[in-house]
């Protein structure tokens, strides 16, 4: 087909530049505005048509045809001037003929502008393969006649015929591609629609649906280039064809040839839409699989090892921290209930199997319910055990979903054993339990409707709480629960919450609380009122609002600033009922004994209490002063006793990191609020510190305290000093150095406290072999002189990086606490041995000694771990030895 191109066109340059000699043309209409123009010229020569006497004056003028008009008309004029004996100048022409020569160059003009435009027949043309052949032998053919007649332009047909030929090229690579482009898009659409059919597949697959959508993202991306390629080409290949523009195609080829052009052309034209549209689709597809991503991570704990005791129950904490028991002073001794697994007997073997389970949704519909985040932990906490079991327990430890409503965000959320949630500063407090006595099992839903009128914020909790109640004291939830809350916000600035609570057992109680806040500028009020009262007592609505049958707990804050003028203020009144959490329901008011903090998360104010309190501070630059005063009867005030509390204080920023306070505080017991009938307490005390985190500190990381204390009713003088630092050397760390010195009366002699202590380590990571660290820490306290209060702890420690091969670590520890005149010496309070402000390091003075001590040796290798440890109390009444041991191995994924 190309040879046969080249030699149509040759064959059209021909006659073009032999001509007809036609005046008169068939398609030239009667009264047509260029009729005149066209006869005079045809009659001249100067355009001949066609041979089958048309004109064709609405198709493209080439380039080759113009040219040859040009030089009929050049020919023409020139023998007319020589015929009259002129030169050949554009006077020698009749204005007619000028006239005549304008219209033609307009013409001309008109159809040069339209060479841009596609031939409407081989507008996106190309050739099959057997086409391209028959071309190729036409133009061999062409070849082999005889030198164009004069008048044809060889170097013109050279050129088009290479401009066909560098077409016909484009045309073909572009065929194979696109056919091997439709290939690999059918192969990646039957991959896709297996995908989408295999979910479970997807699921346990997540990482490689990952990479596979990372992959087809790419692939998208080159597709995308290849369609652009491609259409480049395309656009290559209707240059090219430009200079066929006007071609009688009729005249040289059967019109089978034509058809065959323009149906592949079709063709080709329609595989580039149908290649756009599969790409779009899989762009799609594409998207669709990463809008929803799939996480899946756990793990699987095997556990072997046992405990042995001779003697009585010992604490081994104060020693170092072991996986053989929590943790908790004073509760996790090596023989108790509460040790590692939860497991009391003597034998610790277990296996454990934990999975976190997780879908998001990247791309969740903005309208009705939709889900954009969900997990679930699934645990079986104790795969095999001391004994067989033919069906371990398997449970869903947590799940929680997210989403919205509208727009609107939802969550809910389910625990098993540490459901979490707060409604108010006295009700349902339920929110910071210590880690191992989580009790609630049980749903928190949230809703914020944020296109809803007030715009609501409605939260729903329902459970059941284990009866032991966190040790007991029926502060906490205690069986089924409920509670709903509705929280808005009506105007700017103020917040609202309306909540009701209630649970069945120990005893049954409910509650209504209303609580909010409001604030503008620099002025803001906060306040509450709950009221709670035993299902059992009262029988209408109105008993809630009755404070002899109802418990009632309420408070107002307010807080102003005006400049450097500040005023706080507030009212409460707490009834007896709430202490420890009763009324309000509220188990993270319950106090714990010993190394948990006390209270978990305290109420604002005391319960049984009533009263009033205010303080006013001005901050003046590097000074600032504060005044206050509070007063306060039991609840209800009745015009009984009461206690007040007044004070001032002054402070001021030195220089350095030095600050300087001092404050004068006095109290008062009378009757009636802020009377002052007997003074019960004056204490004048001064503080001078060095922040050591300070820009300006005179050391870095150096903190010192200096405070001195006067009774002015007992006169009695006391003094505390202490200083901490940490300094790193090198491979030296000194992480904690400590000092303390306390006298509470300077009269009394031997009531001194001196406590000191080093934490330090040695790391030779970086210089030798099997990287070692070495660790070292002593603590050490006296009270009272010789013969009083003694505690000393010390340990030390070697831990290898890489033991013997890599992936590999070992660390041995040794400890020793030793103690006189304390309170225990097998059971610890709370670990203070580096508190700078505490004067003990385990225990209060009593009058017990002794001295625990022991070794623990552990071994690892990546997941796998290996502990053995011995330790001895020797004490009055016998030494107690302890021995215990344990192999475990987690994977976690």
């Amino acid at each position: 087909m190309k040879k046969r191109l080249v030699m149509l066109l040759a064959g059209l340059l021909t006659v073009l530049s032999m001509g007809f000699g036609l005046a008169q043309f068939s398609d030239v209409p009667a009264g047509h505005w260029a009729k005149e123009a066209v006869e005079a010229l045809a009659a001249k020569g100067i355009l001949v048509g066609f041979p089958d006497g048309t004109y064709r004056g609405n198709e493209t003028l080439t380039r080759y045809q113009a040219a040859l008009i040009i030089y009929r008309l050049l020919q023409q004029i020139e023998e007319e001037l020589k015929a009259k004996g002129e030169s050949p100048t554009m006077q020698a022409m009749s204005s007619e003929d000028i006239e005549a020569l304008k219209n033609a160059v307009q013409e001309l003009a008109a159809e040069l502008a339209a060479l841009g435009v596609r031939v409407s027949a081989l507008e996106d043309s190309a050739a099959t393969k057997e086409d391209i052949a028959r071309l190729e032998a036409m133009i061999q053919e062409l070849k082999a006649q005889p030198a164009p007649e004069p008048g044809m332009d060889a170097a013109a047909l050279q050129d088009l015929a290479d401009r066909v030929e560098a077409a016909s090229i484009a045309a073909d690579t572009a065929l194979a591609q696109a056919q091997q482009l439709a290939e690999q898009l059918d192969a990646l659409a039957q991959d896709v629609e297996g995908v989408k059919g295999d979910l479970a597949s997807l699921q346990t697959q997540v990482e490689a649906n990952a990479q596979a959508i990372q992959a087809l993202n790419e692939l998208a991306v080159l597709l995308n280039q290849d369609v652009l390629s491609l259409q480049d080409r395309v656009t290559a290949l209707e240059k090219g064809l430009a200079d066929l523009q006007g071609i009688d195609f009729e005249q040289f080829a059967s019109k089978e040839d034509v058809a065959a052009v323009q149906e592949f052309a079709a063709a080709l034209r329609s595989d580039l839409v149908g290649l756009s549209e599969k790409v779009s689709k899989l762009e799609g597809q594409v998207a669709e699989l990463s809008k929803v991503q799939y996480t899946i991570s756990g793990s699987l704990t095997a556990t072997y090892g046992m405990k042995t005791l001779a003697g009585t129950n010992f604490d081994i904490d104060r020693l170092f921290s072991t996986p053989f028991s929590t943790g908790v002073f004073g509760a996790s001794q090596v023989a108790s209930s509460v040790i590692l697994e939860d497991v009391a007997s003597a034998n610790l073997s277990s296996g454990s199997l934990s999975l976190t389970l997780g879908v998001k949704n990247t791309a969740p519909a903005a309208t009705g319910v939709a889900v954009s985040e969900a997990s679930a932990v699934v645990q079986v906490p104790v795969a095999f055990g001391t004994s067989f079991s033919a069906a371990p327990t398997v449970r869903v430890n947590a799940a929680t979903v997210r989403g919205s409503v509208d727009g609107q965000a939802f969550s809910v959320a389910y625990s098993r054993a540490a459901s979490s949630f707060k409604f108010n500063d006295y009700l349902f407090v339920n929110d910071s339990d210590p880690a191992g006595r989580e009790t609630r099992q049980g749903v928190v839903a949230t809703f914020t409707g944020s296109k809803l009128p007030l715009t609501p914020t409605v939260t729903v909790v329902a459970g059941v709480s284990d009866t032991a109640d966190n040790g007991g004291g029926g502060g906490n939830l205690q069986g089924n629960y409920f509670g709903f809350r509705f929280a808005t916000k009506p105007i700017a600035g103020l917040d609202l919450a309306l909540s009701y609570a209630a649970n069945n057992v120990n005893p049954s109680r409910s509650a209504l609380g209303l609580d909010g806040t409001f604030k503008l500028g620099d002025f803001s009020v906060k306040g509450l009122f709950v009221t709670s009262k035993v299902t059992n007592i009262g029988g209408y609505f109105r008993d809630y609002f009755d404070p002899a049958v109802a418990d009632w707990a309420y408070y107002v804050q307010a807080e102003a600033k005006l400049g450097p003028l500040g005023l706080k203020a507030n009212y409460r009144a707490i009834d007896p009922q709430y202490a420890n959490g009763v009324a309000g329901m509220s188990g993270s008011h319950l106090a714990y004994y010993g190394g948990l903090g006390g209270f978990q998360s305290p109420a604002p104010y005391p319960a049984n209490q009533e009263g009033l309190g205010v303080e006013l501070s001005a901050d003046l630059g590097p000074i600032s002063l504060a005044a206050k005063g509070d007063s306060s009867t039991t609840y209800p005030y009745t015009g009984g006793p009461s206690s007040t509390s007044l004070g001032v204080s002054a402070n001021t920023r030195l220089f350095a990191g030095f600050s300087l306070k001092a404050a004068y505080d006095t109290s008062y017991t009378g009757t009636g609020y802020f009377s002052l009938t007997t003074q019960t307490a004056s204490t004048v005390t001064a503080t001078l510190q060095h922040d050591g985190g300070a820009k300006d500190a005179l050391v870095k990381d150096l903190n010192l305290t200096f405070q001195g204390t006067y009774n002015t009713i007992t006169n009695v003088f006391g003094l505390t000093a202490h200083a901490t630092y940490k300094l790193g050397l090198g491979p030296i760390s000194l992480d904690r150095i400590l000092a303390r010195y306390a006298d509470p009366d300077l009269n009394v002699a031997n009531d001194q406290t001196l406590k000191g202590g080093l934490q330090a380590s040695l790391d030779l990571g970086g210089f030798l072999p099997f990287k070692p660290k070495l660790t070292g820490e002593v603590a050490a306290r006296q009270t009272g002189g010789a013969g009083g209060t003694e505690e000393l702890k010390w340990g030390v420690g070697l831990s290898l990086g890489e033991f013997l091969f890599p992936g590999s670590s070992a660390e041995v520890r040794y400890a020793q606490y030793r103690a006189s005149n304390v309170t225990s010496v097998a059971v610890g309070v709370n670990d203070h041995a580096f508190a700078a402000d505490k004067d003990r390091i385990y225990s209060d003075p009593g009058a017990n000694s002794g001295t625990l001590a022991g070794f623990n040796v552990t071994w690892r290798y990546y997941d796998f771990r290996v502990d053995y440890g011995e330790y001895l109390l020797d004490r009055s009444g016998g030494p107690d030895h302890a021995r215990t041991f344990r192999v475990t191995y987690t994977v976690n994924f």
